[in-house]
Parts: structure tokens; C-alpha cells; sequence
């Protein structure tokens, strides 16, 4: 696998996107209204695309187990063809998408993630940070998580 991991337009990674994070739901369901302003990341192995993520500015909201951060990022999207699952593509892809909000002034990037995920995110340095949910886009249970973003450095 020749992997090549690169900021991406919305419209280089949303094929992926639909078809792993919302498979035989209408197409709408995996249009966010951040993508306008958000910066993507794809994963290519030569020319297909394998891996995808989303991140933009949005405060984390704060609750009982994490004080709100107004500086904080989102990871939305995040999206591994089933056939590289495993590989290290999603790490690639979760590591340049903390770059990219690290590089925003972000402190926190955090997600809504799905609870068949957590073992990646855990891996990747993440805590849970709320209690279980059932999202009403995919009818799947996650979990809020959050990753503390060390400063950019320069």
C-alpha cells in the first residue's frame, strides 16, 4: 500500500463518506452543514480513496464529566474503506485531522463516536467523555470522546 494523506475538498471525499458512515440512507444524511468551512482529509492508495475525515471549529458544549472548551474542534466523517480497516490508514487520517485542528488553535478535538470505535479512539489517546447515545442520523450507539491537543508547535 502506497498511502498518500492529504487535505481534500468535500467533494474528493464524500463518495466515502455516504457509503461507510451511511449505506442505504439518503444522500443528504451525510451532508454537514460545517463542510462549507471545514478542512477534509482523505487517504489515498494510489488514486482510490480509503479513508476520510472532517474536522471544524465547534465548542465542545461541556457536561458533568468535561468542563465546555470554546477553543475546541469536531471530528465528523471519519471513514475507513472495510477493506483497509485495521491497516493504519484511520490513525493516518485521525493524526492529520488533529494537525489540522491543532493548526486552528483547537486544545480540544472531540467527536461523537461510534461505541463499535471506541477500542481506535482509545488507542489514539481519546477518553470518553459522556454517556452512551443512539444517534438520530444512523440509529447507531456512540459515545461523545475527546482528545487534549497539545499546542502546534512553531
Amino acid at each position: 500500500m502506497s498511502l498518500v494523506i492529504r487535505r481534500a475538498k468535500v467533494a474528493e471525499i464524500f463518495p466515502l463518506r455516504h457509503a461507510v458512515l451511511r449505506p442505504g440512507r439518503p444522500v443528504t444524511y451525510s451532508v454537514y452543514s460545517e463542510d462549507d468551512g471545514a478542512v477534509h482529509v482523505g487517504a489515498w492508495d494510489d488514486d482510490v480513496l480509503v479513508g476520510c475525515a472532517t474536522v471544524f471549529p465547534e465548542p465542545w458544549p461541556g457536561n458533568e464529566l468535561m468542563d465546555a472548551v470554546a477553543d475546541a474542534w469536531r471530528l465528523r466523517g471519519m471513514a475507513v474503506d472495510p477493506s483497509t480497516q485495521g491497516s493504519g490508514v484511520g490513525r493516518r487520517v485521525l493524526e492529520e485531522g488533529a494537525a489540522a485542528a491543532r493548526e486552528g488553535g483547537a486544545s480540544v478535538l472531540w467527536a461523537n463516536a461510534r461505541t463499535s470505535a471506541l477500542g481506535f479512539y482509545q488507542r489514539m489517546g481519546w477518553r470518553i467523555v459522556g454517556d452512551e447515545f443512539i444517534a438520530s442520523d444512523s440509529g447507531l450507539p456512540h459515545f461523545p470522546m475527546a482528545l487534549e491537543l497539545t499546542p502546534a508547535a512553531g
